[in-house]
């Protein structure tokens, strides 16, 4: 193995990489594209070619909720119970064949024809942020824009009463949450099974009305699932639909503002939008690596790695490699890069990848159409101190609506902004 002197995930901590982890995968990648990190006990993965395959090596399982949960300190353990149950009933958390069987749970409401049905939302959601913000000249993208547009999105979409949708505020990731050993959102999670049952009151009375309600009564008939393993996966799908989302687009209109030649060509040529928004999840996704733990003995680039081993996915940096991508580092809007690994890769691709996709682009989309001068208001957002999961805690910017130039601008004002 290579000596300890080797760059370590751990180093990611430090500011200078908190800010942009980029530059320590390349130095890592250096090294090899599969390495043994001494500080983390684990192999790190880094390379696209060598992620992709693993991700579909049936040799190596992502079920590992239970085994971190048992690791902890007694009174963490006790805390962290409520959560540990629901993710370890979710389908993330689990391989065939339960995996296969959660699956069917959840596919049927993700469909790209239930997607295009979303879309309306979606657009309407959008308007009614932008329009509430128009007249200030700034706004929060996280707080103001990208949060409030995915919680909205995910409540509807997965049957959230509307006396419950206040538990969706200020949202912040359950895995996050529970490999920092933090149980600030277990009384949350408590209070969103209360609203689950009630729903599934109604679902099994026949009254409930929303779509993803009706499907999950189907697939209740059609096979059975335990409402522990519904409820888990109605999790899932709030956590990735509303925390992975929200920073999605923080990252990307980050990404944009930095790169303000892509940004214009964007506002020429709207219909790119489309296809740029994977070029923008490869360029800085908000989940940086997932990890797996090897069942039997295998090799990899040259490396052999043992039963019982962790192995580290590094997706940003995958994302990164310029075996796959030439000039990586480089935000190309046109570039072709639908094989990105943001969403995963293999029976664990994210179900709600479409959907993601669908807020990103009109998110963007409107954005640009609907502002001049978008810039920051401050030079260096404040990162998240976290090696996996990689956003902005706040994203301040400041714009002019569009059409209203600096004169129409002046005007207003000497007039008190009346119109």
């Amino acid at each position: 193995m290579p000596a300890a002197s080797t760059p370590s995930l751990l180093d990611l901590h430090h500011p200078d990489w908190t800010r942009d982890p980029y530059p320590l995968y390349h130095r890592m990648r250096q090294h090899a594209p599969v390495l043994w990190d001494e500080l983390m006990r684990s192999w790190i993965v880094l390379g696209h070619q060598e992620i992709a395959r693993l991700s579909k090596d049936e040799r190596l399982s992502g079920a590992r909720i239970r085994d971190f949960h048992a690791q902890l300190p007694p009174a963490a353990r006790g805390d962290l119970e409520p959560l540990a149950r629901a993710l370890s009933d979710m389908m993330l958390f689990n391989e065939p064949p339960r995996h296969t069987r959660l699956r069917r749970l959840i596919r049927p409401g993700l469909t790209p024809r239930f997607i295009r049905e979303m879309r309306p939302l979606i657009e309407s959601t959008v308007d009614s942020l932008l329009s509430g913000v128009a007249d200030r000249g700034e706004m929060d993208v996280i707080r103001d824009f990208s949060e409030p547009l995915s919680r909205d999105v995910i409540a509807r979409l997965a049957g959230v009463p509307d006396h419950a949708a206040g538990l969706l505020e200020n949202w912040q990731g359950l895995l996050h949450e529970f490999f920092s050993q933090s149980s600030a959102q277990v009384p949350r999670v408590n209070a969103l099974r209360a609203a689950f049952d009630e729903v599934a009151e109604q679902r099994e009375r026949g009254q409930a009305e929303d779509v993803f309600s009706r499907i999950i009564a189907e697939q209740l008939a059609a096979e059975e699932f335990t409402e522990d393993e519904v409820f888990a996966n109605f999790l899932l799908l709030i956590d990735a639909g509303q925390a992975t989302t929200t920073h999605l687009i923080g990252n990307a209109v980050l990404a944009l503002l930095r790169n303000p030649d892509q940004l214009a060509l964007l506002r020429e040529a709207p219909e790119l939008t489309r296809d740029a928004t994977h070029e923008l999840m490869r360029y800085d996704s908000s989940v940086q690596f997932t990890s797996r733990v090897a069942l039997a003995d295998l090799e990899i680039a040259g490396q052999h790695i043992r039963q019982g081993q962790t192995v580290i996915l590094v997706l940003g940096a995958g994302n990164r490699d310029p075996r796959r991508y030439p000039d990586p580092d480089r935000l190309d809007v046109r570039r072709k890069a639908t094989d990105h690994l943001s969403f995963g890769h293999g029976i664990h691709y994210c179900l709600g990848a479409s959907l993601a996709l669908a807020e990103i682009e009109i998110a963007v989309r409107e954005l640009l159409r609907r502002t001049e001068d978008l810039h920051l208001a401050e030079p260096e957002p404040s990162w998240m101190d976290s090696i996996n999961f990689r956003f902005a805690k706040a994203l301040p910017v400041r714009f002019r609506p569009a059409g209203r130039g600096p004169a129409t601008e002046a005007a207003q004002s000497a007039t008190g902004g009346q119109r």
